[in-house]
């Protein structure tokens, strides 16, 4: 949040302060003071930027123009009074993050609305903090040069002082600016006063334009995505934090010079509280983040298994009709079966025929071959004719006995096997078979069942899992810029600190890819539990198929930052040689230039080394061979050292006459011929900021050079 600071005083009389000298300090001017008979020289002045004067519109409808010296000589005549209050300042600071030209507009804009609400005149200065070179204990000591052990103000303190009239102008004659000495601006009165013509108090009145600056400024913040300010105090916001006290003038020139106070001490303390108190509070945030998260998961869970179990109680029924048109269909089987066992009987009582008629012709040839010794005895013919028929019978036998054998073992294992299969088939009509052959079904059922169930449980997680997966990656996506998703670079959170967090470039990525998909981080039409639904849906087959790096990013920053960084590794290597080689250059020329003349001589330097940094950098961005991520990378600090090298321009430009008259000659045709270099090389590839930039420094040095010759009287129409 951009600090917000606005301060009144009084410029008084009896303080010993006068219009003239005040508004001739703060414009750094040279007026003339008719009062006191005194010139008030300032034109030496460092640090001031701009000086303005604004009249109320109700002067600029009727052509009113005044210049600083009259506006201010006419406001002291019109005080009559020793203690007289002759003048007042309204002090604020402007946002750092603006440009020049922002903050300037800025100032102007608030001082026309105090212009227009008080019916007062404006004098408005807009003040830079001025930077002192470093200590050098061989130098005399200058205000140019800080003291042993004093630091620099802050560089961010932009600031304006807006003198503004005590009373409402009047028109004179041919349009001459006066004051009615009867008739002081409200804010002026006492609360007495004030609360006799029913008014708010002095403090009152405070807040409001306090209020006031604060909506302006936001207006200009908002326009470029700067955080804004708010105007409540630490209480009013529901902060835990402990504002710090006013330093004061004295207690903050010792703290720069490096001597510890009191107050310094106090201030000290408060802030290492803030922080601690601050580093509290974004844990319990982050806490209270994790628990709201797994209760949402828990609820959209729970929504889905209610969701999923009217489809459930439809799978049974289905499953229940199933069961019983298999029982239907096994009817027939079991009819079948049961003739087949019939058969199967009958087939067994013919193989036992068989057996017995076998046996009973080994039997009988048995007993024929008992008889043949009596018969060989005989005749020769016929005692051949016997052993013939003995030799022949034997071999019957013995080939009946064999198949008689075979035959009955046959018999015996069919006999076995037909058993077990033409075992009497249970009637239909026994309980105790039905019963059996429904426990047979049942238990075909029962695995049928669970291998079914199995199966649809799996199917069942894993499409629970790709749609937790893919809420979880819409929600990643569209709370990117969230502090439990992105690191807080503000609160001085690190990569070391949040490895698992986006860093900037990967939310820069996240962000273009959401806007390539039109898929905006809010849904004003619809809530977020809805608007996270709806984005998940757009986590399809193909999209992740074709975006397979951004799903990387999106599951594990740590491990796309890791990848990315060993790939950019070769031109963080090249850079840092290239910068090394320009850190040579640099030093080897101090000498040539007469001394480093401290920041404008570093500035001035780094612009003349330019040149070859960026031919370096374009032919590495040309180079096919190397990595894309790399090139990519070589771009990024391309540009980014254009654009530093436009601001050094402006900056040493503007301050290249502050330096010794030694040094200031020889730095200043160095930087008027590397700027004439510069723009002929590179002028068409600057934007139109960076030209502004360059132009602006331009202006500043030649109003350094005209100031110098022939100083400004402050003149404004």
């Amino acid at each position: 949040m951009t600090m917000v600071h606005i301060a009144t005083k009084a410029i008084s009389r009896k303080a010993g302060q006068s219009a003239v000298a005040s508004a001739a300090y703060r414009a750094g001017d040279v007026l003339d003071d008719a009062k006191y008979g005194k010139t008030h020289d300032y034109s030496k002045k460092s640090g001031v930027m701009s000086s303005d004067i604004v009249l109320p519109f109700s002067l600029k409808a009727l052509g009113v123009s005044v210049d600083r010296e009259t506006l201010w000589n006419t406001a002291e005549a019109a005080e009559t009074r020793s203690d007289s209050r002759v003048a007042r300042e309204w002090l604020i600071n402007l946002p750092y993050e603006l440009d020049e030209y922002d903050r300037h507009q800025l100032a102007i804009n608030f001082a026309q609305k105090l212009c227009d609400d008080m019916d007062v005149i404006a004098d408005v200065c807009i003040h830079r903090p001025v930077m002192k070179l470093p200590f050098d204990p061989n130098v005399p000591p200058s205000s140019k040069y800080l003291r042993e052990g004093e630091e620099n103000p802050d560089p961010r303190n932009f600031h304006a002082h807006i003198l503004v009239t005590t009373r409402a102008p009047t028109v004179g004659p041919n349009k001459t600016l006066a004051f009615d000495p009867k008739l002081k601006t409200p804010f002026e009165w006492s609360n007495k006063k004030r609360k006799a013509h029913d008014l708010p108090s002095s403090m009152q009145e405070i807040k409001r334009i306090r209020e006031m600056w604060v909506d302006t400024a936001n207006k200009v913040l908002a326009e470029y995505h700067l955080p804004l300010m708010d105007a409540r105090s630490y209480k009013d916001q529901g902060l835990d934090q402990q504002p710090t006290i006013k330093m004061g003038v004295e207690a903050t020139a010792m703290e720069r010079r490096g001597i510890t106070t009191e107050k310094g001490n106090t201030n000290r303390a408060i802030k290492a509280r803030n922080k601690l108190v601050a580093e509290n509070h974004i844990k319990q945030e982050a806490d209270n983040e994790r628990r709201i998260s797994a209760l949402r998961k828990g609820l959209a869970w729970a929504t889905e298994k209610n969701a999923r179990l009217p489809g459930s109680i439809g799978g049974t029924k289905r499953r229940a009709d199933f069961a019983k048109q298999l029982s239907r269909s096994s009817e027939p089987h079991i009819t079948y079966c049961t003739e087949q066992n019939n058969r199967t009987a009958i087939r067994v009582d013919d193989t036992k025929r068989c057996v017995e008629d076998a046996k009973s012709g080994i039997a009988w040839a048995a007993k024929r071959c008992e008889n043949l010794p009596k018969w060989i005895n005989g005749t020769d013919e016929r005692s051949q004719k016997a052993k013939y028929r003995v030799e022949h019978s034997k071999q019957w036998v013995t080939a009946n006995t064999k198949r008689a054998t075979d035959s009955e073992s046959i018999a015996q294992d069919i006999h076995q096997g037909i058993a077990e299969r033409a075992k009497a088939a249970p009637s239909p009509f026994d309980d105790a078979a039905r019963r059996a052959r429904a426990a047979r079904l049942d238990r075909q059922q029962g695995q049928i069942d669970r291998d079914t169930r199995e199966n649809r449980h799996k199917d069942e997680r894993i499409f629970e899992y790709a749609e937790r997966m893919k809420l979880h990656l819409a929600m990643r996506l569209i709370q990117r810029h969230h502090n439990s998703m992105a690191i807080s670079w503000a609160q001085g959170e690190t990569i070391e600190d949040a490895p698992d967090k986006f860093d900037k470039r990967q939310v820069a990525i996240l962000s273009e890819f959401a806007k390539r998909l039109g898929i905006e981080d809010k849904d004003k039409a619809l809530g977020f539990r809805d608007h996270l639904q709806q984005v998940g849906k757009r986590f399809d087959y193909t999209l992740v198929e074709n975006n397979k790096s951004i799903i990387k990013l999106l599951r594990d920053p740590k491990a796309e930052r890791e990848q990315y960084l060993a790939l950019i590794k070769h031109f963080e290597d090249f850079r840092d040689d290239i910068d090394q080689k320009r850190a040579t250059f640099n030093t080897s020329i101090i000498d040539k230039l007469g001394g480093s003349a401290g920041e404008v001589g570093r500035m001035t330097r780094d612009t003349m080394s330019s040149f070859s940094y960026i031919e370096e950098l374009m032919d590495y961005i040309n180079q096919d061979n190397y990595p894309a991520e790399a090139r990519e990378v070589a771009k990024e600090h391309l540009a980014d050292i254009l654009d530093k090298t436009c601001q050094q321009f402006k900056l040493a430009l503007r301050d290249v006459n502050s330096l010794p008259t030694t040094q200031r000659k020889t730095y200043s045709e160095a930087l008027k011929a590397t700027l004439e270099t510069f723009t002929e090389r590179y002028g068409k590839e600057l934007s139109e900021s960076q030209h502004k930039a360059i132009q602006s420094g331009l202006e500043s040095y030649q109003h350094q050079v005209s100031r110098t010759n022939t100083p400004s009287r402050g003149f404004s129409p």
